[in-house]
């Protein structure tokens, strides 16, 4: 059985080691940083409850997530509640409304691929869709998180088709309780998890690897995983010798979007309150305000408002998270019709997590470009049977972005490495 190296211990990562020790491979993850779980990270402290400050919905009916979830004896529970729509300080209707059926209209006659904001330009160009233009194109950084610039149309189509906005689940303790179930079976199973190590260079040859971390250790493998996220491949901090130039020209031609979410714990309900603007049974609240979205726990009562900032915009301007703070207070002063004040006394815990600014994700999660489907069939494709990649941003489907990506870009490798042994 072979030697194998993980670079990355996300859910990309801890799942390749998971089935690739059922092999009886020998298997090593290094991870940067001191915790596992990446883009999936738990925090309770002064909450109440325990709160995720990355990944945190199961979007939908998710064949893999949910077979693991069962696996790990989770339940999962549906987010329950009414949807608001608030533009222009009012309350209004579905956040596309009338429009909705018209856009995909167009979108279903689109042959050749285009950004999505050319394709808006084309055929919603005039004044009279201004609106309708502004709202999907704040869907798309919303969502998405995608460079209306840069995103495909087509596939935008194809997820927007195929979206299950009913049934949006929370995983009972969150995904951070699935990130230790795969971390314990790992153990239980052998596979070794180094921590604080970052991988600053793989050198491969046509027979096997050595992964060289920025303490100067060297680990070798007859095989090689990079499970990272695409902004850490973007910004070239793993080094590959000798040099891989077409999959450096495919991680750029991907696209890779920014997040920054905040979690405000209040003292009560604040959005219940009759005496300022009543949203009552809120599951989730889509706004014109610079913090635009944001969602309760219900079924779970405790009075909990979880933010949504995300899209380009993330990535123009150095924030501290005082400032992202009170932008999103103003945010929330705007949604509520409450004064900051108001807000502010009734705020028991509050927490900003900016994944642009974190080293070793330097974003959140990838977005489909015009480019994405011939850079996802270079990264498939093992270098000499030596060096793999994985996670979500290598997954081709309708459920981009997500957990459930992650694990299917992660099944194609490991059954790829099982039927070349």
């Amino acid at each position: 059985m072979a030697e194998i190296v993980i670079i990355g211990a996300g859910i990309s990562g801890l799942m390749a080691a998971r089935e690739l020790l059922k092999s009886g491979h020998a298997i090593t993850i290094i991870e940067a940083r001191d915790r596992v779980g990446g883009r999936i990270h738990g925090i309770q402290g002064k909450f109440s409850t325990p709160v995720e400050t990355g990944a945190e919905f199961v979007h939908g009916k998710q064949p893999i997530t949910f077979e693991l979830l069962k696996e790990a004896r989770m339940d999962k529970r549906l987010l329950k509640g009414r949807f608001y729509s608030i533009a222009q300080d009012e309350l209004r209707g579905d956040m596309l409304d009338d429009h909705w059926q018209q856009l995909f209209h167009e979108l279903d006659k689109l042959e050749a691929d285009v950004p999505l904001a050319e394709f808006l330009q084309l055929r919603f160009g005039s004044d009279e869709f201004k609106d309708l233009r502004h709202r999907v194109t704040q869907f798309a950084e919303g969502f998405d998180i995608a460079d209306t610039t840069r995103v495909s149309t087509c596939a935008l189509r194809e997820e927007w088709k195929h979206s299950d906005d009913e049934h949006q689940y929370h995983p009972e303790g969150g995904y951070s309780t699935l990130v230790d179930f795969l971390k314990n079976g790992i153990a239980e199973k052998g596979g070794r998890i180094v921590l604080n190590e970052p991988v600053v260079e793989v050198q491969h040859t046509a027979k096997n690897a050595e992964i060289v971390s920025i303490s100067g250790k060297i680990y070798r493998a007859d095989k090689v995983i990079v499970t990272v996220p695409l902004g850490v491949l973007q910004r070239g901090k793993i080094a590959f010798s000798p040099p891989l130039p077409e999959h450096q020209a495919a991680f750029a031609s991907m696209g890779f979007g920014g997040v920054i979410k905040f979690h405000f714990e209040f003292r009560e309900p604040v959005w219940e309150s009759k005496r300022h603007r009543h949203l009552p049974d809120l599951a989730f609240a889509f706004s014109d305000a610079e913090v635009p979205t944001w969602w309760s726990q219900l079924p779970d009562e405790t009075p909990m408002l979880t933010g949504w900032y995300s899209g380009p915009r993330t990535f123009e301007t150095h924030h501290t998270n005082d400032s992202l703070y009170r932008i999103a207070l103003q945010s929330l002063q705007y949604i509520l019709r409450r004064n900051p004040s108001e807000i502010e006394s009734a705020i028991r815990h509050w927490h900003v997590t900016n994944w642009v600014q974190d080293e070793f994700s330097c974003g959140a999660y990838s977005y489909p470009t015009l480019q994405s489907a011939q850079a996802r069939k270079v990264l498939s494709n093992p270098v000499n049977d030596v060096l793999y990649f994985a996670g979500e941003a290598l997954y081709e489907g309708s459920s981009g972005g997500t957990v459930e990506a992650a694990l299917a870009s992660v099944r194609e490798v490991v059954s790829r490495i099982s039927t070349m042994n």
